[in-house]
C-alpha cells in the first residue's frame, strides 16, 4: 500500500510539472481545479510518506520549518477570517499551497523518494518536452517546465555521456534562445558554474565553500540595505542603459525588449508602501490579501469589481511572504534556507551536498529578484535540494555513494 501511495504521489508531481508552464503554453494542461485537487492530494500523501520515513517533525534541525509552517497556519486562519469575496478566498487557497512548500523538506528527506521523483521526471517529462512542449511553450519561458534541469545540470560531470549531451544542449538552449528571459539565462549559467565546481572539486577547499556561502547571504543583505536607503540600486546602477533584443512570441508577434530594463524596483516600492500604509509590515496581510498596486490592481478592483486594487502575488518570492506573513514570515522563511545551507556546507561528509548548500544560498538571494513561490515544478525541484541539505541520509553519504545515487537517476528500473 505504501508503494502504491508513493507512486500516486509521484505521478501527481509529474502532473503538476506538466501544468507548470500553462501560462506560457498554447495548449494548457488541466485547469485551476485539477491543479487544486492534485496539490491537495500531494500534501496529504506527502504527510503519509513523511511519517513512513520516521521523520520527526519537531527534530532540532527542522525547527525553522516547524516555526514557519505554524506561522503560515496562523496566516491562513486570519485569511479565512478577513476574506470578503470569492477572489479573496481563491487567493487564500493559492496562498496556502504556496506557503506549504517547506513541507517538502520532510517529504524529500529520503534518497529513495528523491531518486524516484527525478527518475520518473526524466523518463516522462523530458521526452514529452521534445515531442510536444517544445512547440507550444514560449521559448523564453521553457524553464518553468524544465526547472529540474537546473538541479541535474549542477552535476553534469557525473552523468552518463548520452544524458550529459542532452542536459548540456537544453541548458545552452535556455542560455541563448531569449536574452530578455533573464532568470532563465542566469539559472542556466549558474548550473554550468556549479558543474565547473563539481568537475574541479578536488581543487576546491571546504573553507572556500564556507566563505562563498556566507558571502552570498551577506552581500544580499548589504545590497538590500543600500537599495532601501537609496544609495545603490543593483537593478539600475550596474547595467547599461539599454540593450534591445527582438524575439518572436508564441502568437507569432515580434516583440522588442530592453534586456536591462528595471522591472523590480517599482514592485519593491508598491509592496513596502502598501505594508507601511496599511500597518501590516510586521505580521502580514494574511494569505488571502495582496499588496495595494497601482500598476496591477485594476484587474481586481475594476474588472472583477471588488473595489480593492491589490495584487495577491508578485514575481519576487520574499516580497510575497512579506505581504502575506509580514517581516516575521520573511525571517522564519529565511531561517529555513540558512539552516539548510549551513547543514549542507558544515555538516555534510561529501562535497556534492556541500555544493547544494551554495545552491540553496543562491536561491535565497535570488528570491529577492524572482523565484515566484507557488506549488509548481520549479519549486518542487528547489525544495528537493533544500530537503537534501537537511536530510542526514544525504549528508552522511561519501562522495562515491552520492555519485552512485546520482548516476542511478538515469537508469530505468
Amino acid at each position: 500500500m505504501q508503494g502504491n501511495k508513493l507512486n500516486i504521489f509521484l505521478w501527481l508531481l509529474i502532473f503538476i510539472g506538466l501544468q507548470s508552464a500553462n501560462q506560457w503554453s498554447e495548449f494548457p494542461i488541466g485547469n485551476t481545479y485539477t491543479e487544486w485537487i492534485a496539490s491537495t492530494i500531494i500534501l496529504l500523501l506527502g504527510n503519509y510518506i513523511s511519517k513512513k520515513q520516521n521523520i520527526q517533525y519537531g527534530k532540532k534541525n527542522y525547527l525553522p520549518v516547524v516555526l514557519f509552517l505554524c506561522w503560515a497556519v496562523i496566516g491562513a486562519i486570519r485569511g479565512a477570517y478577513v476574506a470578503e469575496n470569492y477572489w479573496e478566498y481563491k487567493n487564500l487557497v493559492y496562498g496556502v499551497f504556496a506557503s506549504s512548500l517547506p513541507f517538502f523538506v520532510y517529504i524529500f528527506a529520503s534518497p529513495l523518494v528523491v531518486g524516484k521523483f527525478y527518475r520518473l521526471w526524466i523518463r516522462v517529462c523530458l521526452p514529452l518536452f521534445f515531442v510536444f512542449f517544445f512547440w507550444v511553450i514560449t521559448p523564453g519561458e521553457v524553464n518553468f517546465y524544465l526547472a529540474p534541469i537546473f538541479v541535474l545540470g549542477c552535476f553534469m560531470p557525473m552523468m552518463p555521456k548520452g544524458w550529459r549531451f542532452v542536459i548540456v544542449a537544453l541548458l545552452i538552449f535556455m542560455l541563448v534562445v531569449d536574452f530578455s528571459a533573464r532568470s532563465q539565462v542566469l539559472k542556466a549559467a549558474f548550473a554550468f558554474a556549479m558543474s565547473g565546481a563539481c568537475l574541479l572539486h578536488r581543487f576546491i577547499r571546504t573553507s572556500w565553500l564556507r566563505i562563498a556561502h556566507w558571502t552570498i547571504y551577506a552581500a544580499t543583505v548589504i545590497l538590500l540595505v543600500l537599495g532601501a536607503t537609496g544609495r545603490f540600486n543593483i537593478f539600475t546602477d550596474v547595467t547599461p542603459n539599454e540593450k534591445i533584443v527582438s524575439h518572436k512570441t508564441q502568437a507569432g508577434e515580434i516583440r522588442e525588449e530592453n534586456v536591462y530594463s528595471d522591472t523590480r524596483t517599482f514592485i519593491y516600492f508598491e509592496v513596502f508602501a502598501s505594508a507601511i500604509r496599511n500597518d501590516y509590515l510586521i505580521f502580514g496581510r494574511t494569505l488571502a490579501r495582496g499588496n495595494d498596486s497601482a500598476f496591477f490592481g485594476a484587474f481586481l478592483g475594476d474588472d472583477l469589481k471588488t473595489g480593492k486594487y491589490e495584487r495577491h502575488s508578485n514575481e519576487l518570492l520574499h516580497l510575497n511572504i512579506l505581504t502575506w506573513l509580514g517581516l516575521v514570515g520573511v525571517f522564519l522563511y529565511s531561517l529555513i534556507y540558512i539552516r539548510g545551507s549551513w547543514l549542507a556546507v558544515y555538516r555534510s561528509k561529501n562535497f556534492y551536498v556541500k555544493l547544494m548548500g551554495i545552491f540553496v544560498a543562491f536561491h535565497w538571494a535570488y528570491g529577492w529578484v524572482e523565484d515566484f513561490n507557488r506549488l509548481d515544478i520549479q519549486n518542487i525541484a528547489l525544495w528537493s535540494v533544500i530537503a537534501m541539505s537537511y536530510s542526514s541520509k544525504f549528508r552522511v553519504m561519501t562522495d562515491a555513494e552520492f555519485r552512485a545515487w546520482f548516476r542511478g537517476l538515469f537508469i530505468s528500473r
